[in-house]
């Protein structure tokens, strides 16, 4: 499908990307994806094709923007903004890709993916006192427990309440991905649904680290689809000790729009999947969020076994978006001097750094940042 590239795309363009011996990559690389809305649907009708399809595509970008908004802030930080002016949206937008279309003499109904330009996005944040978190949590593994039967299920069977978490993972896009165990032999040696249930520790670390997860969540659902859900989460970080939250389900009727015949996930399995997920996203970017004009420095050492080591770490610190800045002061072989630019405090500054598995911690002379791994 076509992308429309905007004026601000192609301005953009024209800023070169210098690399110089003694500098950082720029930060924020990747963040494209965070800033981009899928499959936006817009249904208008006008006087005619073209007007309809116009107004579409603004109706896309300010449903996008509603929803880019959301997925940066928490709940309740709508009402410190004013009303979002039109021509505002379209300045912050960089491109649009057309997923899917189809005209008549007045109607236009379309799916549309819409990327914003990240920095057009922080700067009208900011401006408006906006606080927000863009950092990515590295990938929460999730649990899914079926004890609507009576006896918990993990592994032993496919169950719904499993499936639905499966469905989930091509529709993210937030600050928390999830990831769900295949349940392949491996899996299964790794963690037993007694172990899971009991927050074994070792267990939950174990399946984790060989899916490249952070923290670890086992989510039990009793009762059914058919008469409502209850769930119990249990949240296990990487530091510190366990969190725990309940949330229901009442049942919810099917899609009556849904094409008779397809595969249809069960809505009410796939609202409490929401729900929960919400919940690890609030969590995270009330912990994450940046507050306007918070921006901060500070002198570090870097420190590496090799040059391998080096350009690792150089590629990871690229990545983080909060580092606005990554000036290389010293080089040795097994040390670097950053003077190093962030937004937010120390605290969200090591939370960022982590994500990326770095770790800043306190030396004798300073600040030293290293690779865990």
């Amino acid at each position: 499908m076509p992308v429309i590239r905007t004026p601000a795309l192609r301005k953009s363009l024209s800023a070169a990307l210098v690399a110089v011996a003694l500098a950082l990559p720029a930060a924020g690389q990747g963040a494209d994806d965070l800033f981009t809305i899928r499959d936006v649907r817009v249904d208008i009708s006008s006087g005619n094709a073209n007007v309809a399809r116009d107004q579409g595509v603004r109706e896309a970008q300010r449903k996008a923007f509603d929803l880019l908004f959301d997925r940066l802030t928490v709940d309740g930080a709508r009402t410190a903004l004013p009303p979002v002016a039109s021509d505002s949206i379209e300045r912050m937008v960089q491109s649009f890709e057309i997923q899917e279309e189809r005209t008549s003499a007045t109607r236009y109904v379309g799916r549309l993916a819409i990327r914003f330009n990240a920095a057009s996005v922080r700067n009208y944040l900011r401006a408006n006192g906006v606080s927000y978190a863009e950092v990515r949590s590295k990938p929460v593994l999730t649990l899914p427990v079926d004890q609507g039967g009576g006896t918990p299920v993990l592994w032993q069977a496919e169950t719904g309440w499993r499936q639905a978490w499966a469905d989930l993972a091509p529709q993210q896009g937030g600050l928390v991905p999830v990831t769900v165990p295949y349940g392949e032999a491996a899996d299964v040696a790794d963690i037993g649904v007694e172990q899971a249930l009991a927050g074994d520790a070792g267990a939950l670390r174990r399946i984790a680290d060989r899916y490249k997860a952070g923290d670890v969540a086992v989510v039990v659902a009793t009762g059914t689809a058919e008469t409502g859900l209850t769930v119990n989460v249990s949240l296990h970080p990487v530091h510190g000790g366990a969190e725990h939250f309940t949330l229901t389900q009442s049942p919810l009727p099917a899609d009556p729009a849904a094409v008779p015949g397809a595969v249809q996930a069960n809505p009410t399995l796939r609202a409490a999947v929401e729900a929960v997920t919400h919940r690890f996203e609030e969590r995270w970017t009330a912990a994450t969020q940046i507050a306007a004009g918070s921006e901060a420095g500070m002198v570090l050492t870097v420190s590496f076994a090799d040059q391998a080591g080096w350009q690792s770490v150089r590629k990871r610190l690229a990545s983080v978006s909060t580092v606005t800045q990554a000036k290389v002061t010293s080089l040795s072989r097994t040390s670097a001097v950053l003077d190093l630019r962030h937004v937010g405090g120390v605290e969200q500054l090591r939370t960022a750094l982590a994500q990326r598995d770095l770790v800043l911690e306190d030396g004798a002379e300073g600040p030293v940042l290293r690779a865990m791994r």
